[in-house]
């Protein structure tokens, strides 16, 4: 038995492990390129080893050379040869990246799972290269073999060595090892389940699936992706697209399996059906990101691959566990959810429609250039041609579907007799055979349907928007519950976080920004509010009033800094906070086709107001506000002013610590006004906190304790009236005096 391959194996093992010990002599930026350029050779030693064989010719006649060797021993090596094959696939990825991904997992990936398999490759070298060339003898492709499975041992030593502070925990091992178990299906060569399996009962045929097997097929087909979205939509970017990369350039690899150096002068073998393409294209737009050439992907093949599952194509006589039969699943399954994984996981921005636009050029050249190809190489079957020194047998070529019938026999006659429309253009003695009727209607059909499909996308994502939304919150609640318990020590839940301001509406350093502004609508803000107090808030439009008011009651976030109500914090006890509140908004909403007394029912129960508490308070509101004829008429016939009293009445239901009112008395009448203002002074008497907004300067001045003036998201001032009055001014020329020497301050800035 030749051991000339560990010989040249062992030699490259220790070159290149020499070859690293020099790189402790470089500079950091020169070693981050040297290992660059030693991963770059790497693969192009992979690469060339992998084409240099038709590997799947070989695999075909596996169970021929399994059984020519006989006894459980060679059945072992057998197995080990195979397994060791495959796994060196996946080890050979995590070497490619390791230079270009350098967070954790991607530096434990060769660490410890590419170092062990190579090891194993290197003491397993001779069933590797029999199953890969039927033999033990020595050839070009056994040699590479053993150069690369020599390198990459060195390499996953070199990267072993240098990580050794990259320390692994329990939990890590077992993340490690289930991903490395899916990266291992992900690059599992198209033979090993014959390998495995054998080609399964030669009465049953993959052509015979019914479509309640292939149900099972799509249900797998659809579940992979939603396992890996859940899996990674919280990761970094760069997590994301490593992980899809290993995936691709897996697949891609284990597609090219039956391809080899030869096939590269044979354009009637080009891998250039729809579906194959997305394999190449997949790896580019992953390690290159070009925008027009994922949303071609993204818009084409993802639907060439769709209606592929749709109409399975593989020869009539393909077992079930045939080779063609798995490649056919397994790649049209990446050609479909990838693209659409790299949107919904942020990688690519959701598409518009002039990317379906570029796409659709795209698709036209790919269209016509798969028709020129079909037109040329049908109908030379058997046909042998001199390429580079060697005789090539032309096969007919079928890119895409376009020049025969097996779309049309599925349609139906009416297609049948479309295809039937052709005709012939003799050059040279060949007939070249054209269908432009049927061909047109397959282009336009394609792109209109496409179009269709757009929108389906769209759907899709609004979905998985809505529910990424749902988790984001659900995550922050259970954030928001770990921290509350800590800053409560062992309390209740229930209990006020803040108990010195349980009689309180306090602000501390509050600022509010919108996301779409880089300046703040109100910054920096501290107000204290006490029980028993009528406190008015004053200021211009725009000045920020409702967003104080909207984040107080927790309509939108806080950006920065702490509200407080009645002890709770508006942010980790929105709850507790809110049901301390009653507001009025300034644009009130209420269900127009209730009765005012459903509605404001509806909205004790919200508030869990006892039966014997609401009856008390609303027939006492009800007759204040002079609401008895028309309490359970339907909203929809009330006046606006009667609608105000509504919604006055459903804040003051549960009698809420907290009365908030945003412009309440805009719009209405004198009487109206005057009962508005009794209940606030009434709600204040009972040692309650109303805190009302208002252009109305001279009812604030009657009606307040004390005020507060805020232009251009700042307080101004904070005062009491009577200290107002004590300087001889009344409120509106204070007001003015406060705005307009704020005016002053800015033109002289």
């Amino acid at each position: 038995m030749d051991k000339m391959q560990y010989i040249i194996g062992a030699i490259v093992l220790v070159l290149v492990t020499g070859l690293f010990l020099l790189l402790k002599k470089f500079k950091a930026n020169s070693i981050d390129k040297f290992e660059k350029i030693i991963s770059l050779c790497f693969a192009a030693i992979f690469v060339i080893r992998y084409f240099a064989f038709k590997n799947l010719q070989i695999i075909e006649e596996y169970y021929v050379v399994f059984e020519s060797f006989g006894g459980y021993q060679n059945h072992f090596l057998n197995f080990v040869g195979n397994i060791c094959n495959w796994f060196e696939i996946t080890a050979a990825i995590f070497i490619f990246l390791r230079p270009f991904f350098k967070f954790k997992t991607s530096i434990w990936y060769v660490k410890y799972f590419s170092i062990t398999t190579y090891l194993v490759c290197f003491i397993a070298l001779y069933p590797m290269i029999s199953m890969i060339q039927g033999n033990y003898e020595m050839s070009f492709m056994s040699v590479l073999l053993a150069i690369e499975v020599g390198a990459g041992l060195a390499i996953s030593i070199y990267y072993h060595l240098k990580d050794l502070h990259h320390h692994i925990s329990k939990h890590s091992y077992i993340e490690v090892g289930l991903a490395a178990t899916f990266f291992n299906f992900a690059t599992m060569p198209v033979y090993i389940p014959y390998f495995l399996l054998g080609l399964g009962n030669s009465n049953y045929h993959a052509i015979d699936f019914s479509i309640y097997h292939r149900l099972y097929i799509y249900i797998l087909i659809i579940f992979i992706p939603i396992l890996l979205y859940f899996s990674l939509r919280n990761a970094h970017p760069d997590k994301i697209r490593y992980f899809l990369l290993v995936i691709s350039i897996g697949t891609c690899i284990g597609f090219f399996v039956e391809f080899d150096w030869a096939d590269l002068v044979q354009p009637w073998r080009w891998p250039l059906h729809l579906c194959n393409t997305a394999m190449i294209l997949m790896v580019i737009v992953l390690i290159l990101m070009p925008k027009r050439l994922f949303y071609f992907t993204y818009f084409i093949n993802v639907f060439g691959a769709a209606l592929a599952f749709l109409m399975p194509n593989y020869e009539p006589h393909y077992t079930v566990f045939h080779p063609s039969v798995v490649r056919f699943w397994y790649n049209h399954m990446i050609a479909f959810w990838m693209p659409l994984l790299c949107v919904a996981l942020k990688l690519y921005q959701r598409p518009k429609l002039k990317q379906y636009g570029y796409s659709i050029v795209g698709f036209t050249g790919y269209f016509f250039l798969a028709l020129i190809l079909n037109t040329v190489f049908t109908g030379f079957k058997d046909t042998v041609v001199h390429y580079f020194g060697k005789d090539f047998t032309i096969c007919d070529t079928n890119f895409f579907f376009i020049n025969n019938t097996f779309i049309a026999v599925k349609l139906g006659s009416w297609a049948e007799k479309i295809f039937a429309l052709n005709f012939v253009i003799p050059i040279n003695g060949r007939d070249f055979t054209m269908h432009p009727v049927y061909q047109l209607i397959f282009f336009g059909t394609y792109i209109l349907i496409g179009f269709g499909v757009w929108f389906i996308y769209q759907l899709f994502f609004d979905i998985a928007d809505s529910h990424y939304d749902l988790h984001i919150r659900l995550k922050g609640i259970k954030l928001d519950k770990i921290a509350l318990q800590s800053s409560l020590q062992g309390r209740s839940l229930d209990e006020p976080m803040d108990k010195d301001t349980v009689n309180q509406l306090k602000l501390e350093h509050f600022s509010k920004r919108y996301s779409a502004n880089k300046y703040y609508a109100v910054e920096n803000a501290n107000l204290e509010v006490n029980c028993g107090e009528v406190f008015g808030f004053l200021g211009p439009n725009g000045a920020g009033k409702s967003t104080i008011i909207k984040s107080i009651v927790g309509i939108q976030p806080i950006t920065e800094g702490k509200i407080t109500v009645c002890g709770y914090d508006i942010k980790s006890q929105p709850v507790q906070a809110k049901s301390r509140i009653g507001f009025v908004p300034d644009h009130y909403a209420l269900y127009e086709k209730l009765t005012g007394r459903e509605y404001l029912n509806y909205i004790a129960d919200i508030y869990d107001v006892s039966q014997e508490d609401r009856d008390v308070r609303l027939a006492d509101y009800i007759h204040i506000f002079e609401l008895e004829a028309s309490i359970d008429n339907k909203i929809k016939t009330y006046s606006h002013g009667m609608k105000q009293k509504i919604t006055l009445i459903s804040a003051l239901i549960h009698n809420p610590k907290l009365l908030i009112l945003d412009e309440p008395l805009t719009g209405l009448d004198p009487t109206s006004i005057y009962q508005v203002k009794e209940q606030m002074k009434r709600h204040a008497k009972k040692g309650n906190i109303v805190f009302f907004s208002s252009h109305l300067i001279d009812i604030v001045e009657k009606l307040c304790d004390r005020i507060a003036i805020i232009k251009k998201g700042h307080i101004q001032c904070i005062t009491t009236v009577e200290e107002i009055e004590k300087t001889g001014m009344s409120l509106e020329d204070f007001y003015m005096s406060i705005i307009n020497k704020e005016e002053e301050k800015n033109e002289k800035a």
